[in-house]
């Protein structure tokens, strides 16, 4: 979260080459715990290996600009679903709340100031943020106002929903947590699915099992890491799945 008075959502965002991002989770023996990932309260299993992304059928950048929106600063040159449907396809294949339907309720906390990106790879993670709600049995959504905004039109029926706060530091953090909070204990464990990278949510794995989708794992706090029992790099899985989609034009 940024501090009071910072400049507006658009001046903060990052132009990378989507293609160059690394791998989409990080291997195991990188992230805090050692070699092992971790399951539930400390039980440990061997990491397995994670295969790379299988790319759906959908379309790809045209082949006069093999590039996306994000690059050559025309969204009107690739179709704005593409790499939407190709995220969302890829966690479909790959579920992040757990097989068993009795591990207890299915809470989805999305950041959206820390969601923040291009045009492309913003309505793409608007994509990710509705598919997942639409799975989940309880569901926050919270960022400024500005990014509130700009979120809603992408939202469908979870925009109604979105909790706009001021700038300040952690105020949509703070809205997020009340959420999970209101969930009550006789609910049992609960399977948190958290869009941010703040450290602030990693006190949730008390609660449950704790999923961490980063926008972007280099700014992923290593508290929250240490504390996530999976975690995935968003920004990565988008990177791969954006050089298969250009590949295929």
């Amino acid at each position: 979260m940024g501090l009071g008075g910072a400049p507006g959502e658009y001046a903060d965002y990052e132009w990378v080459d989507l293609a160059e991002v690394p791998a989409p989770r990080r291997p195991a023996e990188e992230r805090p715990g050692g070699p092992a990932r971790r399951r539930g309260r400390g039980a440990t299993t061997a990491a397995p290996e994670i295969a790379a992304p299988a790319v759906p059928e959908v379309a790809a950048p045209p082949a006069e600009s093999q590039a996306w929106p994000d690059e050559v600063g025309d969204p009107d040159e690739v179709p704005p679903d593409a790499l939407g449907a190709a995220v969302v396809a890829w966690l479909a294949r790959d579920p992040l709340w757990g097989d068993d339907e009795g591990e207890g309720p299915r809470v989805l906390l999305a950041d959206l100031d820390n969601l923040r990106a291009g045009g492309v790879r913003w309505r793409a993670r608007m994509a990710v943020v509705v598919a997942l709600a639409r799975q989940a049995d309880v569901v926050g959504i919270a960022g400024q106002h500005g990014a509130a905004r700009r979120a809603a039109p992408h939202l469908a029926e979870w925009a109604p929903t979105v909790r706009a706060v001021d700038d300040g530091s952690d105020l949509a953090d703070h809205e997020l947590l009340a959420v999970a909070a209101a969930v009550p204990a006789s609910a049992g464990p609960l399977r948190v699915l958290c869009l941010s990278n703040d450290g602030i949510f990693a006190d949730l794995a008390d609660r449950g099992r704790l999923v961490v989708v980063s926008p972007g794992a280099d700014a992923l706090s290593e508290r929250l890491d240490g504390a996530a029992d999976d975690v995935v790099d968003l920004a990565a899985l988008e990177g791969a799945l954006a050089a298969e989609l250009a590949g295929g034009a």
